[in-house]
């Protein structure tokens, strides 16, 4: 496999973590009563499970191998109601640098 089908491959994994990532902050939400949020939360895990695997139907496309990565397990344990908006944020942020450097490894 060349740099970019592993960084594709890599970040279909990063997507699934980060829809992973969701269900459980919206469970949490879910458990604390709080409807919108829960929904808001699922609807971004639906999100980003639709981006691994729009990954994953390009690399079938383009006839490249794919390797599904496990992912990490993700945080259920939050100390209050803001904590879970703060990590959904940083996830983003973090998910935005990993296609940002997807990016540059296609133009090399």
């Amino acid at each position: 496999m060349g740099a970019f089908t592993d960084g594709l491959n890599e970040q279909v994994g990063h997507e699934f973590a980060a829809s992973q990532q969701y269900v459980a902050i919206a469970v949490h939400y879910d458990a604390q009563t709080l409807p919108r949020l829960a929904a808001h939360f699922y609807r971004q895990a639906v999100e980003e499970r639709n981006h691994a695997l729009m990954l994953v139907q390009y690399l079938l496309d383009a006839g490249d191998r794919i390797a599904i990565p496990g992912v990490v397990a993700p945080q259920t344990e939050f100390a209050d109601v803001v904590e879970p908006v703060r990590l959904a944020l940083e996830q983003e942020r973090r998910v935005t640098d990993q296609i940002s450097a997807l990016t540059r490894l296609a133009r090399t």
